[in-house]
């Protein structure tokens, strides 16, 4: 794993590395326990294992701590879901065989519990994860591959979850990000269809329910995240391109429709995206990993309507 820590210009410092399980795929970042410094967790598809790294505060983190998952974990997404004031984690289980989620509870020391596994659609991808149904408690949304559906498992408020709910998205959703883009204060859900170059939205109803898909193009689009990033108050999509070098920018409407794709060049083959503000000038940044040649492309936001590219070793 890959830490490249921001000079606050939008530059980054030299990468540091540090030692996870095999072949880790997705990773995510919390303070699990409590200390105040952001920590790591990577999901480790080749050895069915979570590696938790604690940071230190400076930049550096402790040694990995592992802790089992299911079947080939390859997304992971944090939250607190049993309400104790810890995080835990969930991962994807991608195995055909297995579809299901690990739920690690979280003690607040920077150890988890032995998993709780849920069932969720064929080959689940990614998780994400926010209230639904506008109970306080957290649920969790997968992105499953093999059938083309997302699954909504809604939150007990204990660390348990309700049976799975299943709704209909593109082909082949190799990537979920949640999001309100029609500002109605409901939870909506997009999936990043790699083998139909759509990006599907579902848009909640409060309940834990969603209304059938809306679809927008997107040009082979396999990562998917949100943000605002003309400044106009609605939220807007960007998703990688694995095959195109590319990320396309949708910008949302506020009403749940988007504006049709803007795409920016990147180097490499995209994977996985996402957003902040890396030189802290307000427009919101971009951020693609490019997994065959090993480095990052960063794309800053200027003036709210265009983006600039820099690439940064990883």
């Amino acid at each position: 794993m890959v830490v490249l820590l921001g000079t606050g210009s939008g530059t980054f410092q030299a990468p540091a590395t540090f030692a996870v399980g095999n072949y880790p795929v997705g990773v995510a970042v919390g303070d699990f326990n409590g200390d105040g410094h952001l920590d790591i967790v990577t999901a480790n598809a080749n050895d069915n294992t979570v590696s938790v790294l604690l940071g230190t505060g400076s930049g550096t983190f402790q040694a990995p701590a592992t802790f089992a998952v299911g079947n080939y974990p390859v997304g992971v997404a944090v939250g607190d879901f049993n309400g104790d004031g810890h995080l835990d984690i969930v991962a994807t289980n991608e195995d055909a065989g297995d579809g299901t989620v690990s739920v690690l509870p979280g003690t607040g020391s920077g150890t988890f519990q032995a998993q709780a596994i849920f069932a969720v659609g064929s080959y689940p991808e990614d998780v994400a994860v926010g209230d639904f149904n506008g109970d306080g408690h957290l649920d969790i949304v997968t992105a499953n591959a093999n059938d083309n559906t997302v699954s909504v498992l809604l939150g007990t408020g204990s660390g348990t979850f309700q049976a799975q709910a299943i709704f209909a998205v593109g082909s082949y959703p190799e990537d979920v990000a949640v999001g309100d883009f029609n500002g109605d204060g409901h939870l909506d859900i997009v999936t990043a269809n790699a083998n139909d170059n759509t990006v599907s939205v579902l848009l909640g109803t409060g309940s834990g329910t969603f209304q059938a898909q809306a679809t927008f193009a997107a040009s082979l689009p396999y990562g998917v995240a949100v943000g605002d990033f003309n400044g106009d108050g609605h939220l807007d999509i960007v998703t990688s391109s694995q095959f195109e070098s590319t990320v396309s920018v949708l910008l949302g409407t506020g009403s749940g429709s988007f504006q049709a794709q803007s795409t920016f060049d990147v180097e490499g083959f995209s994977y996985s995206v996402a957003v902040g503000d890396f030189n802290e000038d307000g427009p919101l940044d971009i951020v693609v990993s490019n997994y065959i040649d090993h480095f990052v492309s960063v794309l800053l936001g200027v003036c709210r309507s265009q983006l600039e590219q820099r690439r940064f070793s990883s």
